[in-house]
Parts: C-alpha cells; structure tokens; sequence
C-alpha cells in the first residue's frame, strides 16, 4: 500500500528543533492516558511529534498520530518588528527554507519522520488547523491527547482550543507550551478555562486541561 512517504527524497536530517526529547509532559501524557489517537495541531519539522513517537515506542502503544500544519509559517514567522527575531536559535528554526519563494519545510518534516523511523505512526494533514478541525468533527474523528502548537497569536490560540477541545472525548487532555506572558497562549488558555469553568494544569510553561 502506498503512503505519502514513497519515493521521497529524503533531506539529511535536522533534529534540532522545539521540543525534540526535552519535555517529559509528552511522555507523562502518553503513559497516563495510553491514547489511540493523538493530534498535534502546528508540526513544523517535527520535534514534539518525534518526541511523542519515541514515548509511544517506549510503552509499546499502537497509537497513531496525526500533524496537522500548513508548513508556510504562522505571523511570527515574518513580523520583523518582534523582539524574539533577535534570538539566533529562533530565527534559525524559523527558517522557511524558501524555493521559489515558496517553503520547503514540509519535506524536511517528511525527511525527519523517515529517520527516525516513525512512517507508521505519524500522518501528516496539510492544512489549516480550522478546516482540518472541521474535518475531524464532520467525520467524528477524536483524540484523546491533543496538542496545540500552532501560531502563538492570542486569536489564532483562542481558535484553536475552542475548536479543538470539542474533539477531545472526556477524560482526554488538550495540551501546549508556550504558557507565558511573551506570548498569546496564556490569555487565550486562561480566558478559556475561565469561561468553561475548566481547571488548568501548568507546569514550567506547558499547560494541559482535562476534558470534563
């Protein structure tokens, strides 16, 4: 059977990136929840799921996971007038790698999935989080552990935890980083939970609410 992994050709890896095996929150999820499905909404190259792959593997769990991002890069990519542009790490990782002016990243996501070994765990869906949303809640997909990591915009955030909780069934967790004042996640998060009388969980800057 054919995959969207076939005839790839493959880019050297690049394995450093967000993520990429230092947060145990991905592995402390995974074990406490033991889900069938995960999505991850906002993949980039591949660091948190690769992460992810590895705490599956590592308990012996058939969970599948599937990435869900555009690969063109969220507004943080592109506005120069953010301070955080000043950090070289940060602006290595948000390099575009453009062609023709158009991003190259997705292919290196593949290329990353491809050396680690994680073909058939991992399934990406190229496109928005919003009409991908809307294609798991028309098909009645759910995730037990959802992952939000997508653009870091306090309405770009708000959108995605609004659409994304109602696909998480209960007892099932809705998660992400970025959890501080430097960026629109935590007034999105907190304005949420407050509104749906939810309780929040944080640790360091991840942040994770329980679906009731």
């Amino acid at each position: 059977m054919k995959t969207i992994y076939d005839n790839l050709v493959l880019l050297p890896p690049d394995l450093v990136g967000f993520n990429l095996y230092n947060s145990d929150i991905f592995e402390r999820l995974i074990f406490e929840i033991k889900p069938s499905h995960i999505i991850e909404v906002g993949t980039w190259k591949g660091g948190s799921c690769i992460t992810m792959c590895s705490a599956i593997k590592k308990h012996l769990l058939n969970t599948k996971i599937t990435c869900v991002d555009t690969w063109l890069g969220a507004l943080e990519f592109f506005d120069t007038t953010r301070g955080w542009l000043k950090n070289d790490f940060l602006k290595a990782e948000r390099n575009l790698n453009l062609v023709n002016g158009y991003p190259m990243v997705y292919f290196q996501f593949l290329s990353n999935i491809v050396h680690t070994n994680n073909q058939e765990i991992v399934t990406p869906l190229c496109n928005t989080s919003l009409i991908a949303g809307r294609y798991f809640k028309n098909n009645n997909i759910k995730a037990e552990l959802i992952y939000i990591d997508g653009s870091h915009d306090y309405d770009d955030v708000k959108l995605d935890i609004e659409y994304y909780y109602d696909l998480v069934p209960e007892g099932g967790v809705i998660f992400g980083d970025d959890y501080n004042d430097a960026w629109g996640v935590k007034s999105a998060v907190d304005e949420f939970v407050s509104k749906n009388n939810l309780n929040l969980a944080v640790e360091y800057s991840n942040f994770w609410i329980i679906r009731k």
